[in-house]
């Protein structure tokens, strides 16, 4: 292969990956959750803490995108002390599922909340 047709495809690949990136970005700050039907009582950061799966008898709550979740039913075993994503409960866990798992929690669990800052 000629060199410059080397520096052109990875000319290309750059462009790619620069405009894939720029994409997801303008996205992710554009995207706005749905409205759930209904009124829900709101909370804060700080109420989310008493539902993180440590306590077998209250349900378990993930803050997602500013809403609540509860993943109790079909997901404990995932959440409880000890599990593999027991980090994410009982807090706002937006960030950790950006990328991977958020749209998973808004289509399987229902909203129980409104998560205000």
């Amino acid at each position: 292969m000629h060199p410059t047709n080397k520096k052109l495809i990875a000319l290309l690949a750059v462009i790619l990956f620069a405009s894939i990136g720029i994409t997801y970005a303008v996205v992710r700050t554009q995207r706005v959750p749905p409205e759930p039907a209904g009124n829900y009582p709101q909370f804060h950061e700080a109420d989310l803490a008493p539902f993180n799966g440590t306590n077998p008898d209250k349900p378990i709550y993930i803050g997602l995108d500013g809403y609540v979740y509860d993943v109790s039913a079909g997901g404990k075993q995932f959440y409880v002390t000890g599990a593999s994503y027991h980090y994410l409960a009982g807090r706002d866990s937006s960030k950790e599922l950006d990328l991977i798992g958020g749209e998973i929690i808004k289509r399987k669990y229902p909203i129980v909340g409104v998560l205000v800052k």
